[in-house]
């Protein structure tokens, strides 16, 4: 839990730093944003890949090594005096937490009876509503009294702590599943950065870049076909309309997730709150989402997934329309926050997880579950690149307009997925 927890506390302690970072590399908000790009770029493949590593080579092994590695690139991007260093340590990091999360569920779940193991899976939900809701505090107060390099640094003894702590856990039982193709899984981090990339240059570098991003596409295409070991996205998973319906939805989630890292910048530039207070900013989110998680969970099993994940959409798009409004206030920034928190209480997890499910066999459950979840990290990836390019347009009203339209297109998309209660009814009239 508190390998998890640390991993999960970074992509949300960051947010507050923002300003105090870009003034120190004297970079804009644009490139800024590649922090949190390359750090989820990484973390992607790495989910992916160290998931089946663990269950074939041990998951205490991938384990340390993620926490470990997670710990030496928090030391590193708190000590970078360029922002090229920065960014590879923000990688490692990627990598290391990408290491952390699929093997410390794994693991952790096995040491609960199976009739219990929904419980399991709950806490580790909570650990993540917990960092969600501390991380932007405990940021914001680091970065103002102690500067932004202490955001990176107290992750170090934590992860000390953790390692020590896995020397008692017992090794997990290992198999001999083959794992995914890890030359494709590199090759597809590559490509989406490449990809992303283009469309922060111009001129011969934006035409290199498209380049670099055609002949890796084709690589990975090939890769996928022949691949060594199992395929790293398995195509079945999301081929046809509904499927690709399904994964272009899930993208749109995790688009509208990424705003969130731009809050406190937001609120530090728009409201003029502190380092600390813009830290504060995220609460109401983080509270609205922690209390009706649960409440989504419940609506998906009696109404079915599609209504609840447009519901989340809904009120996504009324956070995005009152952020984009001019002449922001504090109660209207206040009522965005909570519509922004009920929407990510109502798209994450269950709901889209269980319309996945329902689209595809028993014997694709894995595949469908790591297609959505890959593309919705690919939504988290890309989503801040495109959020600031929207703001070309005007500043954060252009930001949050741009969310607005992504989660009014998000709720037209979930239209073509079957709903998960038709979807029980056809197989029971069957």
């Amino acid at each position: 839990m508190a390998g998890v927890f640390v991993g999960a506390l970074d992509t949300s302690i960051i947010s507050p730093a923002f300003p105090l970072i870009a003034r120190t590399f004297h970079i804009t908000l644009a490139w800024l944003a590649w922090t949190v790009t390359t750090y989820t770029v990484t973390y992607v493949a790495a989910t992916v890949l160290a998931g089946a590593a663990g269950d074939r080579y041990g998951r205490r092994l991938l384990f340390r090594a993620g926490v470990g590695a997670f710990g030496i690139a928090s030391l590193m991007a708190a000590l970078s005096h360029s922002f090229a260093i920065f960014l590879v340590a923000r990688a490692v990091q990627g990598l290391g937490a990408g290491a952390v999360y699929p093997n410390a569920q794994a693991e952790g779940v096995r040491f609960f009876p199976p009739e219990r193991r929904g419980l399991a899976l709950g806490i580790f939900g909570a650990v993540f509503g917990l960092a969600a809701m501390i991380g932007p505090v405990v940021g914001g107060a680091l970065a103002q009294y102690f500067g932004w390099p202490s955001v990176f640094l107290v992750n170090i003894p934590i992860a000390a702590v953790v390692i020590l702590l896995s020397l008692r856990v017992p090794e997990s039982p290992r198999t001999d599943r083959v794992p995914p193709d890890f030359i494709a899984g590199t090759v597809f981090a590559v490509f989406l950065a490449t990809v992303l990339l283009t469309l922060e240059v111009s001129g011969p570098a934006r035409w290199a870049l498209l380049v670099a991003a055609a002949a890796t596409l084709v690589v990975f295409i090939v890769r996928e076909r022949r691949p060594k070991g199992a395929p790293f996205l398995d195509p079945h998973a999301f081929s046809g309309v509904r499927g690709a319906a399904l994964v272009a939805g899930a993208a749109v989630i995790g688009l509208d997730m990424s705003a969130a890292v731009f809050v406190p910048t937001l609120a530090q530039q728009v409201l003029h709150l502190s380092t600390l207070d813009s830290g504060f900013a995220l609460l109401p989110a983080a509270l609205s989402g922690a209390v009706l998680a649960g409440v989504g969970g419940v609506l998906t099993d009696r109404r079915g997934a599609r209504i609840v994940l447009q519901i989340g959409l809904l009120f996504a798009l009324i956070g995005g329309v009152l952020l984009a409004l001019p002449g922001m206030t504090l109660w209207r920034f206040i009522f965005a926050m909570f519509a922004f928190g009920v929407g990510t209480a109502f798209t994450m997890g269950a709901p889209l997880n269980r319309m996945a499910l329902a689209l595809h066999s028993d014997e694709q459950a894995g595949e469908a579950l790591a297609a959505v979840a890959v593309f919705r990290s690919v939504g988290l990836a890309a989503g801040p690149v495109l959020l600031t390019l929207a703001m070309a347009f005007h500043r954060f009203e252009g930001m949050f307009l741009a969310v607005a339209i992504a989660s009014l297109l998000g709720g037209l998309v979930f239209f073509i997925v079957p709903d998960t209660k038709a979807h029980a009814k056809a197989q029971s009239a069957a």
